[in-house]
């Protein structure tokens, strides 16, 4: 009893005064045609209940530290599984490689050099065990040169070749890579290396030209490497080379030394 009481002496609550109004059907059709015939804005289309949000992409920008030049390096090694798969110009067209300068007798001197395109020889050598005649055309300071594959070094490069390369690139007036570029040719050599290669045996049986001999020199001078020492020749004065040459001054100043006497088995010495 006391509940039905307190029940109703309660207040009406707000939505018990003021009843919710249903709308005519007539209104409802009008609002939709007038919404249907209002045009779509531009600035509706980037709102998020319409879910065709515009990502807006990173700028391009140059290339301007050592680490974002290095992702478009190639080494001799990646470049020999590269030169084996199709699509190898495509992908190496554009990269970069530190390549020595000098000849074989020289000591190696290295820059930075761009792959302007693939050039075929007139002869034949020797990538690893690979027979080609494909030539790098190389653009580094103001030359454009082409290069034998070998002259690639498989080290990485320095921040004095980097800068030295960033001083020709404003001389020369020539526009660096962009970051743009390095994610595009970083996907062209992933996808350049899943092919399928040519096998090592078909590529030698196809092969006619003539192999060059390689050239001879250090073994680590050959793979891109400098000798942490100088080599010293020997005087030409002294009859003998090495130690034996540079000791024999002292030798000739020592006093000889007689031969001792031998003995026969019966005890009696002779000389």
């Amino acid at each position: 009893m006391s509940k039905k009481l307190r029940l109703q002496g309660e207040e009406p609550s707000e939505h018990q005064q003021h009843p919710r109004r249903r709308r005519p059907a007539s209104e409802i059709i009008r609002e939709l045609r007038r919404l249907r015939a209002t045009p779509l804005r531009v600035e509706d289309e980037n709102e998020p209940w319409t879910g065709n949000q515009v990502k807006v992409p990173p700028p391009d920008l140059p290339v301007t530290s050592l680490e974002q030049l290095e992702q478009l390096r190639l080494t001799r090694h990646k470049i020999s599984l590269l030169i084996v798969r199709p699509f190898f110009e495509q992908a190496v067209t554009g990269c970069f490689v530190r390549i020595n300068v000098n000849s074989a007798g020289e000591p190696p001197d290295h820059r930075i050099a761009e792959i302007l395109d693939i050039l075929e020889l007139d002869y034949g050598y020797k990538l690893d065990d690979i027979p080609t005649n494909a030539a790098l055309k190389l653009r580094y300071e103001d030359l454009i040169v082409p290069h034998e594959i070998n002259d690639v070094s498989n080290m990485a490069f320095t921040q004095e070749e980097f800068e030295l390369w960033r001083i020709n690139l404003i001389q020369q007036a020539i526009q660096p890579p962009t970051t743009s570029m390095v994610t595009r040719k970083k996907i062209e050599l992933y996808n350049a290396l899943q092919a399928e290669a040519k096998g090592l045996a078909l590529i030698r049986q196809s092969f006619r030209l003539n192999i060059r001999p390689p050239d001879k020199g250090g073994i680590l001078e050959r793979h891109g490497g400098v000798y942490p020492w100088r080599l010293k020749k020997p005087s030409s004065s002294l009859p003998f080379r090495g130690f034996i040459g540079e000791a024999y001054p002292i030798l000739r100043a020592m006093p000889e030394v007689p031969e001792p006497k031998k003995k026969d088995g019966a005890g009696a010495l002779y000389i």
